[in-house]
């Protein structure tokens, strides 16, 4: 009976340890190709999603344009929601770093606009220009009263990331 028992046993852990086996090869991931405009990034998966399925260097420069894009409307809709609750400062302080970020965040927004008319324009230079122009007023105000506020911060990080991206994908110009 115990060697009855004990064969069942065996048998229904190699079925398991057979089963288990099967599933994780199968769900193993299997690398993604590097697309075209993102072979000299050194974020190539986020550059392979924001650039994904575009034919052609333009249609990636738009892509990436329209990503950092959304991240700027972010960062200002952080600006403007979140800035107001800051404490520890005086409320004219408050009110200078305040009416500081949203111009800082209507410059970046500009400049994005600007970039993509430049890219229309099919002048890449003064796209790149555009792109580049990184506008650190706001991180300025806010840590010169050394204030550290985080959601400012991680959102600030991500349109970096997509900053750096776009700037490679502009490096791919044909």
């Amino acid at each position: 009976m115990k060697t009855m028992t004990s064969q069942k046993l065996s048998c229904c852990l190699l079925l398991t340890m057979a089963t288990f086996l099967v599933l994780t090869k199968s769900s193993e991931a299997q690398p993604v190709p590097v697309s075209q405009y993102c072979r000299n990034c050194t974020i190539p998966d986020l550059c392979n999603r924001v650039v994904n399925g575009a034919t052609n260097w333009n249609e990636a420069m738009v892509k990436s344009i329209d990503a950092c894009t959304q991240i700027a409307y972010r960062i200002q809709n952080v600006t403007n929601d979140i800035l107001p609750q800051i404490t520890g400062v005086e409320p004219q302080t408050k009110t200078s770093i305040q009416s500081t970020c949203k111009e800082a965040m209507d410059s970046v927004v500009s400049d994005l606009e600007e970039a993509k008319k430049a890219l229309n324009k099919n002048d890449p230079g003064t796209m790149i220009s555009n792109l580049a122009a990184f506008h650190t007023d706001c991180a300025d105000a806010l840590e010169q009263f050394g204030i550290k506020f985080l959601p400012l911060t991680e959102v600030v990080g991500r349109y970096m990331q997509f900053m750096c991206v776009a700037l490679s994908v502009a490096k791919t110009q044909p």
